[in-house]
């Protein structure tokens, strides 16, 4: 099939603006690279920088072994262990972000495919994810890739197919857990070649599971999956079964997605600047304009073939992960929303791309340019905040280390403990895995003498209310930290602290 090329912008003036998007993205990821491990998944995969170990959480299942691996080289390179962690997503980001703008420009059109790169290059949560120590910016670069790599499949030589699956191969052992999204890409693949990019990614699959096998037994690896696909579903994974809450769920979906993936509008969350606040709205404005646009030309049958195409692309990954992510993730984490948050930027693409055919050139240029402004002006507080701000649980750790003494003294928190055990290794931090565990274990230690501390996060701890006194607090904004973004730590008290009976 040919396709209409725009060849409105000149292809260097394209490549220099694109350039530009790409360093702005590359900026903002730096901005917002973290100084310490923020939390207990980058410690695990800290851990695997010296040794690759499933069985010891170094890193947790399912490994991730190609990010690990892109880790492992920034690392042996020299890289400080927060650096070795980050630098794969920063430097796949920065390439999928060139790819998607050159590869979707035929397709688009300049505008469409500018705003595009922009989208991904700028928006908060592939900002945030993009530079955070974790394999969440480099599983989203493999997914752009896989994508721009599926598109082209009806386009080009069957040998198109074989790359395309290999690539999306390669992105699983990136980021398992996009799965859906990667096997939604199958969809757009002509029948007649579907053939070809299986055999594709079966290759890319074997080139990180073979080793994977190999570092972890043959016999090891199944018990460890079985026991974490068996503790993710019932017990500890956020997943429907955990928290069936029809209500809970709708509203942790919607913020994950619009208000830490998008960066628009949400009530009571933060407290922003009239700037920021006008940004957001102005942001809204300029993505509920392009999403109009888009649908009103799907509903009219007026979108052209590379658009239509487009379009079923973004539905065809984003729709079957937008049900995953709704049913079997942890909505706590708003990292797992980087998916759908790609997919509405092709969308709003698409609606840019529609604008900039169909109508005068300064609707299309003030709806791209109202997303390029308003997108920045509400990433850069959240960059910032994440690159200055150590993470509430690195600041709970710096401050119990350093005001309680470590002798005679036992906390027990949460996901924390991890990050006491890595920095702050002679702290007695317990994790306990229930409530009941929690209580039993705070009040067989503390009639043993032991001055004891329980933090917000630990499970059960609102069953100690009566015996807990606020200490410190420890918090962010949640569009930085969906999940612990606010800490408390209580000293228990066997007997409860007595009450005033009335406010002076």
């Amino acid at each position: 099939m040919n396709l209409k090329i725009n060849h409105s912008v000149p292809s260097r003036a394209f490549a220099g603006v694109l350039a530009l998007v790409v360093g702005a993205g590359v900026v903002a990821r730096v901005l917002a690279l973290p100084r310490l491990l923020p939390d207990l998944d980058a410690v695990n995969f800290a851990r695997s920088l010296g040794r690759f170990e499933l069985a010891a959480q170094a890193p947790h299942f399912p490994g991730y072994p190609v990010y690990v691996a892109l880790a492992r080289l920034a690392s042996v390179a020299g890289a400080s262990e927060v650096l070795a962690l980050a630098l794969p997503g920063v430097v796949l980001g920065a390439v999928a972000i060139g790819a998607l703008g050159f590869v979707l420009r035929p397709y688009l059109g300049a505008a469409g495919a500018l705003v595009a790169a922009a989208l991904l290059a700028l928006l908060p949560l592939p900002v945030l994810f993009g530079a955070t120590p974790g394999s969440d910016g480099t599983g989203l670069a493999f997914l752009v890739l896989a994508a721009c790599a599926a598109l082209k499949v009806a386009d080009a030589s069957p040998r198109a197919a074989v790359l395309a699956g290999a690539v999306a191969g390669v992105a699983l052992g990136a980021r398992p857990s996009f799965l859906p999204a990667l096997l939604g890409l199958a969809l757009v693949v002509p029948r007649g070649r579907r053939l070809a990019a299986l055999a594709g990614s079966g290759m890319g699959v074997g080139a990180w599971l073979v080793p994977l096998v190999v570092l972890t037994g043959p016999a090891e690896l199944p018990r460890i999956c079985s026991g974490f696909l068996l503790g993710h579903a019932g017990k500890w994974g956020g997943t429907v079964a955990v928290r069936p809450d029809l209500g809970w769920r709708l509203e942790h979906f919607g913020f994950d997605i619009l208000a830490a993936g998008l960066g628009l509008p949400w009530p009571g969350v933060g407290e922003d600047s009239v700037a920021v606040l006008a940004a957001r709205l102005l942001l809204a404005f300029g993505l509920t304009g392009a999403l109009v646009a888009l649908a009103h030309a799907a509903l009219r049958a007026s979108l052209s073939v590379t658009e239509r195409r487009v379009a079923l692309l973004a539905l065809a990954f984003g729709g079957p992960y937008a049900v995953w992510m709704f049913l079997g993730q942890n909505l706590l984490k708003a990292r797992h929303a980087l998916p759908v948050v790609l997919a509405l930027a092709l969308l709003a693409a698409v609606g840019v791309a529609v604008l900039a055919r169909v109508r005068p050139s300064r609707v299309s240029l003030s709806v791209a340019g109202a997303l390029a402004v308003s997108t920045v002006a509400v990433m850069l507080p959240v960059a910032l905040e994440q690159g200055r701000e150590p993470s509430p649980a690195v600041r709970l750790v710096a401050h119990v280390s350093s005001t309680l003494a470590p002798s005679g003294t036992l906390l027990f928190t949460g996901e924390e403990a991890r990050l006491f055990e890595h920095y702050v290794p002679h702290f007695r931090a317990g994790r306990p895995a229930t409530g009941e565990q929690l209580r039993r274990e705070v009040e067989r230690v503390a009639a043993a003498g032991a001055d004891v501390y329980v933090t917000s996060t630990a499970p059960g701890a609102e069953a100690l209310a009566p015996h807990l006194e606020p200490v410190s607090r420890f918090t962010c904004d949640r569009r930085v930290r969906s999940h612990a973004h606010d800490i408390v730590l209580f000293h228990y008290r066997p007997v409860p602290p007595a009450r005033p009976e009335k406010v002076l």
